[in-house]
């Protein structure tokens, strides 16, 4: 009689496998943002005004309303998040709400 785990498509991981392959992502995530976090924290900043700045960076033009397509926070967040980089001078918010890096 045929064994039907040999009999099984092994491009398949079985759940356990796949739990085992999500941890292991969350300990790999943890761990790579552990630091940046820390030094971001000593400046007041988080992680979201991280990826408003590297966005705004790899896109000087962007408006608003991609910004808010791209990170997909409330545009309340954003405005928090907005707010405090032009008020700290990371980033310039221009009338015609294009926001660009500053420096």
């Amino acid at each position: 009689m045929a064994d039907i785990k040999s009999m099984a498509d092994p491009q398949f991981l079985r759940e356990e496998e796949l739990r085992q392959a999500i941890e292991m992502l969350f300990f790999a995530y943890r761990d790579f943002t552990s630091e940046p976090d820390a030094m971001l924290s000593e400046i007041g900043l988080g992680r979201a005004h991280h990826r408003a700045i590297y966005f705004v960076g790899r896109n000087p033009d962007i408006t608003v309303t991609q910004l808010l397509g791209i990170l997909k926070i409330t545009k309340q967040s954003l405005s928090r998040v907005l707010s405090q980089l032009v008020r700290e001078r990371y980033i310039e918010q221009h009338t015609s709400t294009r926001i660009a890096a500053n420096g």
